[in-house]
């Protein structure tokens, strides 16, 4: 029978819905539907039907009328079309966590980050994949790990043992970047250039600098200008090791079959993955708050009290402003440092979404409005 909801209350084509009924698809919180199939619908009316309802007035029952659970996910077959749930386990243990554990939780993540970076800066580790949200450290956090690596060279006035390619790259451009930074003491990072791992060419050339064999040829047996003029060999053996950072949850568009998920496999089956478990709005914000009171701030000098304000700020904004992210605190911080007493007239009006400002124009004109009128009463 598969899951089942029991709506208390819906509503289809204007009329009420009751009862309990196969589910077709889970519950939209944007269109606030859950899609049924109705087994007796009525003349005229298709079985697949889109329920509004509100998520208080209906629960789902699992194939033996059982309530499921909190946390659940689901799963469509996409050949039969049936819909399978499952435990969330990571929703279910952050619902029991603390600020201070989930901070310390992120906190650890970002140690293992530094850890298995130093690790491809020493060539114990040949590829590495780090995916997380935009704009939360990831590559502070590695840039940080290389630059101390590389600390002794700096000092020598030489070359850093790596590099950092952010954005698209040609797939000869790939090859150029592969051979230029091959030997064991380089790391080459890949920052938000996922566009690498669409293209089947580029693909190929970082399946073969990836390789768990014992020599990794790289190879272009095309004729290209470029190697000529570049004087770059037509092959040669590649050593270093390969980081990247990315937006894409790779087990998800893995599970999902995106177009891209074959690629992203053939990618985690040669690399050690790494999520930095930040999925939620909740870890974000405390990302946020944590790398404040780490001392992200400090070089602005302000006061404790200007720091928690801009913490504070962001988090009674969290649902306006349009990007949660270390970036945006420190554009607020920006803004504080320049007008430290109308910083937040400023904040408001660049970092909020429009729909978000004009509403707290309308309520500063409501209050503005109110006052006026207990001014005048006190004249009458």
């Amino acid at each position: 029978m598969g899951i089942q909801v029991n709506i208390a209350k819906g509503y289809y084509r204007n009329k009420e819905v009751s009862g309990i009924f196969p589910l077709h698809k889970p519950y939209n919180a944007k269109t606030s539907c859950i899609t049924i199939k109705n087994p007796n619908p009525e003349p005229n009316a298709p079985p697949i039907q889109r329920i509004t309802i509100e998520p208080s007035d209906f629960t789902l029952l699992d194939e033996h009328g059982q309530e499921l659970g909190e946390h659940v996910v689901f799963d469509t077959n996409s050949k039969t079309g049936t819909i399978a749930a499952a435990t969330d386990y990571e929703q279910v243990f952050v619902s029991d966590e603390t600020e201070e554990e989930a901070m310390l939780r992120i906190s650890d993540s970002f140690l293992m980050l530094d850890e298995i970076t130093d690790a491809c800066a020493k060539n114990n580790i040949r590829g590495l994949v780090v995916s997380g949200p935009p704009g939360i450290g990831k590559s502070f956090g590695v840039e940080k790990q290389l630059e101390q690596a590389n600390m002794f060279r700096k000092i020598a006035s030489e070359d850093p043992k790596y590099e950092i390619i952010s954005g698209g790259i040609s797939s000869i451009g790939l090859y150029q970047k592969l051979y230029y930074n091959r030997s064991k003491e380089h790391v080459l990072v890949f920052d938000d250039a996922d566009g690498v791992f669409e293209d089947t060419e580029s693909l190929n050339l970082l399946k073969a600098a990836l390789n768990s064999g014992d020599k990794r040829r790289i190879c272009w047996n095309k004729e290209s200008r470029v190697l000529n003029v570049g004087d770059l060999p037509e092959s040669f053996d590649f050593e270093a090791s390969v980081i990247f950072l990315t937006n894409i949850d790779f087990e998800k568009s893995i599970a999902s079959g995106s177009k891209i998920g074959s690629h992203l496999a053939a990618l985690m089956s040669r690399c050690h993955y790494l999520d930095l478990e930040i999925g939620s709005m909740r870890d974000r914000l405390l990302r946020i708050k944590q790398c404040c009171r780490d001392g992200m701030l400090n070089s602005f000098n302000f006061t404790k009290q200007q720091e928690a304000d801009i913490v504070q700020f962001v988090f009674d904004n969290s649902e306006h402003i349009r990007e949660i992210s270390l970036r945006m605190v420190k554009k607020i911080a920006d803004l504080m440092k320049a007008d430290p007493t109308g910083w937040q007239r400023l904040a408001e009006a660049t970092t909020l979404k429009k729909e978000a400002h004009f509403r707290i124009l309308l309520a500063k004109r409501a209050t503005d409005v109110a006052k006026r009128g207990i001014v005048l009463s006190e004249y009458e």
